[in-house]
Order: C-alpha cells, then structure tokens, then sequence
C-alpha cells in the first residue's frame, strides 16, 4: 500500500503499531495525585487553624517580645503616652523616686519633640537573654538629625510574662 504525503506510520509516531487507540486514562491513574492533592490541603487546614487559635503573641520569639516592649517606650514618648509609657517599663523603675510624673514626663519629652522632632529607631540589635533579663542595643535618632545616630544599651526584664523596660 502506498503512503500519501503527510502520513505517517505507527510505528514511526510511537504510537501502537497495529492500530490499536491508546485506552484513555482511568482513576487509578489519578489516584497518587489526588493523595497529594488531599494531604497538602490537610496540612494547610491545620497551619490556619493553628493560627486562628494561638495567639500572635504566643507565636513571636523572645527576641521579637524584647523588640516589642523597647518600641513601646520610645512610641509613647513620640505620643505623649504616659499610661503606655508606665506600661512598658519595669516596677522596679515605676517605684524609683526618680520616675516622672505626668505632667514631667510630658513637658519633656513636648519639648524634646519640638526641638528635635520624633525619635527614630532604625535598629534594635544585639539582643542578648539571660533568663528573665535581657539587654538591646537600640540605633535611634531624631527626625531633624537623621546622620547623629546613638545608640543606647536598654535593659528589659520579663514581669508577670510581659517585658519591660527598666534601667537596671
């Protein structure tokens, strides 16, 4: 039998020589990749859940909790915040004789921002936990003086499961 132009034999194509269509594919063919399919949708099920339940807090390291209560006391003095500002420091400093008050504590740090604008801080490194006592290396600036970075060692302690800033 002669071939026309254009065809091709089986054989050539590496399709079945004697004719025969290729079976169509069955379920069992599909079955590993539904199992996959099926466990990484139970895995991410259980990811979301996790996270609905437990609390952000409880998911942040030590390091990030220390990060956190420095930032809080340099933002409440940016805002003027005395209740925040008592929050996120230590009895040991609230009890001092050298704590401010409210009205202190304000007028300095009004005056403070009018002269030099808010506290930056680019960085908070150096991070170092010995139990329930931690120290940090706070880079900060102020708004006006962008290229005058100090940087300032910041005790924090953990109170009642909270870290605060004290200054010893």
């Amino acid at each position: 039998m002669a071939k026309r132009a254009g065809d091709q034999d089986r054989s050539e194509s590496g399709g079945p020589s004697d004719g025969q269509a290729t079976p169509a594919p069955t379920w069992k063919a599909a079955w590993p990749f539904l199992v996959a399919l099926g466990v990484v949708a139970i895995a991410a099920i259980g990811i979301g859940i996790s996270y609905l339940i437990r609390p952000a807090d409880d998911r942040m390291s030590t390091e990030a909790h220390i990060q956190h209560a420095v930032n809080d006391a340099y933002t409440a003095r940016n805002e003027l915040d005395y209740t925040r500002y008592r929050e996120a420091t230590c009895a040991a400093e609230l009890a001092s004789d050298t704590f401010p008050d409210k009205d202190t504590f304000v007028e300095q740090n009004r005056v403070s921002f009018e002269e030099n604008g808010q506290i930056v801080i680019p960085e908070i490194a150096d991070i170092t936990v010995n139990g329930d006592r931690a120290t940090a290396q706070v880079h900060w600036h102020f708004d006006e003086t962008p290229d005058s970075e100090q940087v300032t060692d910041v005790v924090v302690v953990r109170e009642d499961g909270d870290w605060k800033v004290c200054t010893s």
